[in-house]
């Protein structure tokens, strides 16, 4: 599955459609869903891409786990605060999930906390 794969996925999974193509998938919109993929792999320890056409190589649960942090995201920057608290929280077990072959895991994203602010 390549970059552009990943973001128009969770983009469906937001809630936008065919009609938002123009806003969506402007030039800024694509170098932030790069930013943000690359800010994943990052956070996984997969690696990088180098544009939103590059194929991201890693297991099946890891691209899961790719999936739902930039779905995390996205939905963060989108101000959907109650995906976000949904995703945040299926994003951090699959990312336990992939990380468990670590010994160690120092670091977490931070979760959304319900309420006001």
């Amino acid at each position: 599955m390549s970059g552009y794969e990943v973001y128009k996925k969770e983009l469906l999974r937001l809630g936008y459609n065919s009609s938002d193509n123009e806003v969506v998938f402007s030039d800024s919109r694509l170098l932030r869903a790069k930013e943000l993929i690359n800010q994943i792999l990052s956070d996984l320890n997969i690696g990088q891409i180098n544009e939103l056409s590059s194929p991201i190589n890693c297991s099946k649960a890891e691209l899961e786990a790719v999936c739902y942090g930039v779905m995390m995201l996205l939905s963060l920057s989108e101000g959907e605060s109650e995906k976000n608290k949904l995703f945040t929280d299926i994003y951090n077990a699959k990312r336990a999930a992939v990380l468990s072959r670590v010994s160690l895991i120092e670091d977490t994203l931070p979760k959304a906390e319900s309420g006001g602010v």
